[in-house]
Order: structure tokens, then C-alpha cells, then sequence
């Protein structure tokens, strides 16, 4: 049964750094496999007035934002797994909405990973000055062990 790791990835500075530590990792195991995950999760707020002729414009409006939103998703994990699967690494992707958290946690579990892998900042809306928020929690929630690639090299 292969090693498995979960990379939490957004295409971010913070990523790309997780998808490098990612690589070295697999390359000291030999069995090694790596899902890519790109989770994503919207929530309706506050539409001004104007904004829309109808809910049922929203809802299109919507929709064609999520799918955007996924795209975008997909394209990040693609890029990730090409450079995962160049150094000879089997690769399984994953796009979906939901709370990051959550996402990389289920996958983790379903995929019986043996770590999960994040940058410790992402693409969120607002990110955290010390740590990101996906990366804390994380570290709070996990049963598995979690490696957090810091943004900054070691000087």
C-alpha cells in the first residue's frame, strides 16, 4: 500500500513552496503517492439593491462565479500534478467546495494519508498575519500529522 500525502494547494507563493517540500518528501519514499487538493467554499451575504434584476439572475450569476472558481481550481491542481507525476510520482486530483479545512481532513481520511501538506498561508480573502487560518486549524483538528511550509526561506 503506498505512502500517501495530502497537498493542500492554491497555486500561492505559499504553495508552490508546499509542492517543492512535497517533492522532496516523495523522493525519500519510495512508495509514495500524493493527492492534490483544491478546496474552495462561498457564502451569500449582502446583495446592494441594483445589484440584480431577480434572484433568479443571482442564482445564474452565481453559478457562473462558482464555476469559475472551480476552473480556476482545476488548472492550480493540474499544474501541481504535472510537476508531481515529472518526477515520477503517482497523482490523484481533487477540486471541491467546501470549507479547505474540512476538505483536506476528509480527503486525508478517505485516502488513509499518512500526512497532510499546506503552505502556511494561502489565497484566502484576508490573510492571517502569523499563520494562515486553514494551516491553524489544521494543526487543531488533525489526527494526522501536519507539515506546514513556512513563507519565508530560513535566512
Amino acid at each position: 500500500m503506498p505512502t500517501t500525502l495530502v497537498l493542500g494547494y492554491d497555486g500561492s507563493d505559499c504553495a508552490k513552496k508546499a509542492l517543492a517540500r512535497t517533492i522532496d518528501l516523495t523522493g525519500a519514499i519510495s512508495d509514495a503517492s500524493v493527492v492534490v487538493v483544491y478546496a474552495f467554499e462561498f457564502s451569500i451575504g449582502y446583495v446592494p439593491m441594483g445589484m440584480t434584476d431577480s434572484p433568479l439572475m443571482m442564482s445564474a450569476e452565481f453559478d457562473d462565479h462558482a464555476q469559475l472558481v472551480r476552473g480556476y481550481g482545476e488548472s492550480q491542481v493540474k499544474s501541481a500534478a504535472e510537476k508531481l507525476t515529472a518526477v515520477g510520482v503517482k497523482v490523484e486530483k481533487v477540486v471541491a467546495e467546501g470549507r479547505p479545512v474540512d476538505v483536506l481532513l476528509d480527503t486525508a481520511k478517505a485516502h488513509d494519508a499518512a500526512m497532510i501538506v499546506v503552505g502556511s498561508h494561502g489565497e484566502g480573502a484576508v490573510s492571517a498575519a502569523f499563520l494562515g487560518s486553514t494551516a491553524l486549524k489544521l494543526l487543531h483538528h488533525s489526527k494526522l500529522p501536519v507539515l506546514v511550509v513556512p513563507r519565508h526561506d530560513k535566512d
